[in-house]
């Protein structure tokens, strides 16, 4: 299986690092990115599903970005952060 693939393994930490080595990456932040990345990237069901305002959506997706250095709005990026917590979330079962 993929999951059980070193290869996939390096690279989902590699894309995640900048939220699996941070205090708050299961409490707040990385919650928040599977929801986006799982609703299509809309911002106005992510921030009903997560019961916070537009603006402190933005502000999470912002602390995400720069955590990562990634621009969530660019299709190709999004795409290999999704794969990447994709194969994370599936090494952790």
């Amino acid at each position: 299986l993929l999951r059980d693939d070193p290869n996939v393994q390096s690279f989902a930490e590699r894309e995640l690092d900048g939220l699996l080595c941070g205090a708050d990456a299961e409490s707040e932040l990385l919650p928040v990115l599977r929801t986006y990345l799982a609703t299509g990237r809309n911002k106005s069901r992510t921030a009903q599903l997560h019961h916070v305002s537009r603006p402190a959506l933005y502000r999470r997706l912002e602390a995400i970005e720069a955590r990562l250095g990634v621009d969530l709005d660019d299709f190709e990026q999004a795409a290999s952060v999704h794969i990447a917590l994709l194969a994370h979330d599936a090494q952790q079962r």
